[in-house]
């Protein structure tokens, strides 16, 4: 036993598989692989009994100086060191679960480590509180994440029990009558103050498994924990999150992904690299993790416009669920019609294919614009078929309705003193769309189909600026929405090709 111990504490590291499961029927169990060699952490005296109860059991302790205790006892452990590395390691794992436990009052005790549940935070803080130093740093970094807690103590209550106080001001204006109680405060205080008291005291490095901290803690708090417990190494931290903003924050050195299926949840690892380049690719187009993680589908669209209101126009009009698919506008589209348009197009390529957190890609749809046939085809090409134009030059072209407009305008506080009427909307529309100012440069003759060609955001900018007599510019994110609210809830038909359109792609 001895010499097998010393071999296995010589080694700088030693690695071996083993497994543990829990079922419900047979409770909890440990495998090891049968093709690696046994390490025996028994010894058998002689003779031997035919009931084996002559072996004992031991338990070796590596101490400071780098000797070993072995104690030996009549307690019968596992035939297998490993099986006790495995217990001793298992030990060290802290998992902080969402559900809310109540943390604040527990018995009086003399320990100092904290139970898995954190059931006796009370006592393990009141112990802390005889190291002054460690305890003021305690309470320092509670408050770096949480600045409406200025301090926590502890104070008996009771009989043999002890509670946790947490203090909105400062401790020393000695008004105890102000402090709460821990159970009378969020779920976020007790779990910060369990998670921070972990981080602190360990003595050995640990394992902290964190369930879905955005449950119980708000985005600015998540950042100032996953700052605090950088500076922490030594120990290893697992969160299990839907949060973009705790991805973001902690820099993970491992993403793995889960998704669940019919015969179970398989878990695939995310390339961190992708991940980085991820982050970079949407920046660069205008985009947020936040506004795609989660999603089984994206499509993306022109802008923030049509973000907004693409997704009211599938419910209202074909009344379709979107399913889980986020369609999510971009920024840098203007650029698809310069020199550049293939590297940037490539990105969106990466977006689509890379093995990262964002879900495919179901299309890409964009304004024409003033793009030629053969461009539009090029990019077309470029996309493998996932880019596709509005049938109209772009979104606004289907806005151009007097009705909405003056409406839309009798709504805005000050546009006017009289109201706008809607055929004076329709005499402007009239005589802008003979203007060749609002086409594209070279057209000859207006097109018959002028409204799907004519600059229809150009018109409702000059349309509002000569209606409110310059009171009032066209904002194309507010007006615009606006006006398609007004017509899905009066003029619906007018909008129904572009639904079929846009269901297109849910199919």
């Amino acid at each position: 036993m001895d010499r097998v111990l010393q071999a296995l504490l010589q080694q700088s590291e030693f690695g071996f598989p083993i497994n543990f499961s829990r079922d419900v029927s047979r409770g909890e169990s440990w495998h090891l692989d049968e093709r690696s060699p046994n390490f025996l952490g028994f010894y058998q005296l002689e003779p031997p009994n035919p009931n084996n109860q002559n072996r004992l059991g031991y338990q070796a302790i590596a101490k400071p100086d780098g000797t070993l205790f072995v104690n030996g006892g009549e307690t019968w452990v596992s035939p297998d060191v490993r099986i006790l590395v495995a217990h001793q390691l298992r030990s060290r794992i802290y998992r902080f679960q969402a559900e809310r436990f109540s943390m604040g009052q527990s018995p009086f005790g003399s320990s100092a480590v904290l139970s898995s549940n954190a059931s006796n935070l009370p006592e393990v803080l009141n112990v802390l509180d005889t190291n002054p130093a460690r305890f003021q740093r305690f309470n320092r970094l509670i408050t770096e994440i949480l600045p409406q807690v200025r301090h926590v103590s502890v104070r008996p209550v009771g009989s043999n029990q002890v509670e946790v106080l947490v203090w909105p001001l400062d401790y020393a204006t000695e008004k105890d009558y102000l402090a709460v109680p821990l159970n009378e405060c969020g779920s976020g205080v007790a779990q910060i103050l369990a998670i921070l008291y972990v981080v602190v005291t360990s003595e050995h490095p640990q394992v902290i498994i964190v369930d879905e901290p955005q449950s119980f803690l708000h985005p600015g708090a998540i950042r100032k924990l996953i700052d605090v417990l950088k500076r922490y190494p030594q120990h290893q931290y697992i969160f299990a999150t839907h949060s973009p903003a705790v991805i973001t924050a902690s820099e993970p050195a491992t993403i793995t992904m889960v998704r669940s299926s019919e015969t179970g949840s398989t878990l695939s690892a995310i390339n961190r690299t992708d991940s980085n380049d991820l982050q970079l690719y949407l920046s660069e187009i205008g985009a947020r993790l936040s506004d795609v993680f989660g999603a089984d589908n994206i499509l993306w669209v022109e802008g923030k416009t049509e973000e907004e209101c693409f997704p009211r126009i599938i419910r209202t009009i074909s009344n379709t669920p979107l399913m889980g698919t986020a369609i999510v506008g971009v920024t840098h589209t203007g650029d698809f019609s310069g020199r550049d348009r293939r590297h940037i197009f490539e990105l969106y390529r990466k977006l689509s294919q890379a093995n990262t957190l964002l879900p495919p890609a179901l299309g890409f749809i964009f304004d024409q614009e003033c793009l030629t046939s053969n461009e539009k085809s090029d990019l077309e090409r470029l996309g493998a078929g996932l880019i596709r134009f509005l049938p109209r030059r772009m979104y606004e072209n289907y806005l151009l309705q007097a009705q909405a407009i003056s409406a839309v305008a009798n709504g805005i506080p000050g546009f006017r003193d009289s109201p706008v009427q809607p055929d004076e909307v329709e005499r402007l529309i009239d005589a802008k769309r003979s203007d060749a100012r609002f086409y594209c440069q070279g057209l000859q003759d207006i097109p018959a189909d002028w409204m799907c060609c004519i600059d229809a955001s150009r018109v409702l900018r000059e349309i509002f600026s000569e209606l409110s007599e310059n009171r009032v510019s066209y904002d194309k994110m507010i007006h615009s929405v606006a006006l398609t609210v007004w017509m899905l809830q009066n003029r619906p038909d007018e909008l129904q090709s572009l639904s079929d359109f846009l269901i297109a792609f849910l199919r």
